[in-house]
């Protein structure tokens, strides 16, 4: 059997620059991962199978992308099983890493061979966020998701994650729907420079997604108004929402800061680190 640990990621702000001709968004930012992570187990069985709670089985991507593994590479059959921690739909990522999870997964459990750049391949296939998360590192990532340029660490103790118990019907689509405004990329070229310095990044980080987001959903600034209220300090967007972050200086604090969001506010609330 085989065992991993599928991270969450966060966007350390993010920027959109245009409409490309392919009907993407070329996009610019600096994606890192954090503590918080899925349990995934893969295992030889008599039928193909991913187990998780939550979603249909034929429309899990990671079900997409053991058939084509299959078809491609292997005739073994294989159970999946995705315990999740990262609460769905929430901007961090939690499907995309699954995704590449099992990419690396079949790779090495089944020894596949397959270089770096034949998984990402597959993983640009299934989606613009998976190529990331089949690193280890920070990332400044461009294009369309596929640009990935490795970037050190920031310089963040903790993050408290807050994650609203609410279901935004086609989230991303809707976000980028109405976006018009664009911006040329200069907020996350001065964080990659702070970053590069290993200085300390204590403010709140710009995302090109908050103010489309906040006009299709009226609750993200309600509850951004709320946390605000709460003296949570620098709060960001993650991706196209609905979570959002606020960096902390140290542990004691973090833990204050969760058990008064968590009292004020219906979510699920984490204090994570970077990897």
């Amino acid at each position: 059997m085989y065992k991993a640990k599928s991270f969450a990621k966060i966007n350390l702000g993010l920027e959109i620059l245009n409409k490309r001709n392919d009907g993407f968004h070329s996009i610019k930012t600096i994606m890192t991962k954090i503590s918080l992570f899925d349990e995934i187990d893969i295992r030889k069985s008599s039928k193909n199978s991913v187990i998780q709670a939550g979603i249909e089985e034929e429309k899990n991507l990671v079900t997409k992308i053991l058939n084509f593994m299959q078809e491609k590479y292997f005739d073994e059959k294989l159970e999946i099983n995705i315990k999740k921690n990262i609460p769905y739909s929430s901007g961090l990522g939690g499907g995309s890493s699954n995704s590449a999870t099992v990419i690396k997964g079949l790779n090495e459990y089944l020894k596949l061979n397959l270089d770096s750049k034949e998984m990402f391949d597959i993983a640009l296939k299934f989606g613009s966020d998976i190529p990331f998360f089949l690193s280890s590192s920070s990332a400044m990532v461009q294009g369309r998701g596929e640009v990935i340029r490795f970037i050190e660490n920031p310089n963040i103790n903790y993050l408290l994650l807050i994650c609203p118990n609410i279901n935004l019907e086609n989230k991303t689509s809707k976000v980028f729907n109405i976006l018009d405004n664009f911006t040329n990329g200069e907020t996350q070229e001065k964080l990659l420079n702070k970053i590069k310095s290993n200085i300390k990044i204590t403010e709140s980080l710009f995302n090109g997604l908050e103010k489309s987001a906040f006009l299709v959903f009226d609750e993200l600034s309600e509850i951004k108004d709320k946390l605000s209220e709460l003296s949570l300090p620098n709060i960001s967007m993650s991706g196209a929402g609905p979570s959002f972050f606020s960096i902390i200086d140290n542990e004691n604090d973090g833990m204050n800061y969760l058990e008064k969001v968590k009292r004020n506010i219906d979510c699920k609330c984490f204090l994570v680190n970077l990897l």
